[in-house]
């Protein structure tokens, strides 16, 4: 991935001063216990670094890392971080150099009159905090200084993926495809929520040793018209289907697909027929996507397509009662975070790749299906990334059966 030129491209979109971007620092639990780390999502997207206490400055002169240094003995515990030449070349930043303190931050409020910082807005834990310290260090040593948020400037170059990208996420959807599979396989045989998502989460991490990109649901029977079920610990009932919300999360690239498969082998006549109304709105829709449209356009869409099919099969009686069943959005930006922090509201571009994910939630049934597909917005349409994981009727009942 070429961060050197996505630093290039941020920098095209300020006029002075400099950006500093940090990675995030280790977050403790309990007194000798930490979160496994997760680094700043913004500043991976700029320079390939996963590791914590790591700065980025950015400005037209000049761009430099500040990295920790390795402490041999530390080594011998929890292994080496990044040496200069091992971030040199990740980053594509010719100008690395390990830090015993931050020194360089009272150099740089002395030097410079505009600084920019990344101000989350959201408030997970090290998000804003880490901007809101550095600014508040800053200020100590000049109190002058202007600050200006960087944050949307990031987001609009993360929300067009290059061809880097679109690769990373066929192959995490790859990943998600051939886990699912193992999964559909055995599926007759599988007695619990919980084994469904063992296997797989033990597939994922035996082909790529990949993460979950979120905490797999496995919801079962009446648990599906929970829409963020996560419990995963029922036995299958009878004919219960089986909804599976879950993605392959490769090199910090998500997948998110959704199916919902019958845990017999085979739909029953009125499952089919809910599942058959959510999956004509999940094709529907992808045909739907073009440049120019707003995730809002593909909700007005996803509510009438919807509608129409529960009215057809006398479920509901009249447009308003379709809240009771869909609650939720028809799709959200994908990427670096499960849930890119786009703007809904903006118009679709050439590059964007967004979800599609219908689903009618019918508690009165027991009865909860979801149909999710990851796709890539193109100059004339949309590119279904996840089209080769099945979801017609047919297909996944024959392959059910073909694998019992």
């Amino acid at each position: 991935m070429n961060f050197q030129l996505r630093r290039k491209k941020l920098l095209e979109k300020i006029n002075e001063g400099t950006i500093i971007l940090f990675s995030g620092r280790e977050i403790h639990f309990s007194a000798d216990e930490a979160y496994p780390f997760a680094v700043n999502r913004n500043f991976y997207y700029l320079t390939g670094i996963k590791q914590k206490d790591t700065y980025l400055f950015l400005n037209k002169q000049k761009e430099k890392l500040f990295i920790l240094p390795n402490d041999e003995k530390l080594a011998r515990w929890v292994g080496y971080n990044l040496f200069v030449n091992e971030a040199k070349d990740v980053s594509m930043c010719d100008d690395v150099e390990t830090f015993e303190n931050e020194d360089f931050l009272k150099e740089i409020a002395q030097q410079e009159k505009v600084i920019y910082l990344d101000f989350e807005e959201t408030s997970f834990l090290g998000g804003v905090n880490q901007a809101k310290r550095i600014q508040e260090e800053l200020l100590s040593f000049n109190k002058n200084l202007t600050f200006k948020n960087i944050h949307d400037e990031i987001l609009s170059l993360r929300a067009v993926k290059d061809e880097d990208e679109i690769k990373a996420l066929r192959y995490s959807i790859e990943i998600t495809k051939k886990s699912l599979e193992a999964v559909m396989s055995n599926i007759t045989k599988l007695k619990t929520e919980k084994e469904c998502q063992a296997l797989f989460e033990e597939r994922i991490a035996s082909l790529a040793n990949a993460k979950t990109s979120f905490p797999t649901i496995a919801a079962s029977g009446m648990n599906a018209t929970t829409l963020h079920y996560s419990t995963n610990n029922q036995e299958f009932k009878y004919e219960d289907m089986i909804l599976m919300d879950l993605g392959a999360s490769v090199n910090l690239y998500n997948a998110d697909i959704t199916r919902t498969y019958p845990h017999l082998g085979k739909y029953s006549s009125l499952q089919k027929q809910i599942y058959e109304i959510v999956l004509n709105c999940n094709k529907k829709i992808i045909e739907m996507i073009k440049p120019g449209l707003t995730i809002l356009d593909l909700q007005n869409e996803t509510k009438r397509l919807l509608a129409d099919g529960l009215l057809k099969a006398k479920i509901i009686e009249n447009n308003d009662e379709l809240s009771e069943y869909y609650f939720h959005n028809i799709s959200h930006h994908l990427g670096l975070d499960t849930h890119d922090p786009m703007n809904r509201t903006i118009p679709l571009v050439p590059g964007n790749v967004i979800t599609v994910e219908p689903g009618l939630y019918i508690r009165k049934l027991g009865i909860g299906v979801r149909i999710e597909d990851d796709v890539l917005v193109t100059e004339t349409g949309s590119d279904n990334l996840s089209k080769d994981i099945i979801k017609e009727v047919k297909d996944i009942e024959t392959f059910i059966e073909e694998h019992k």
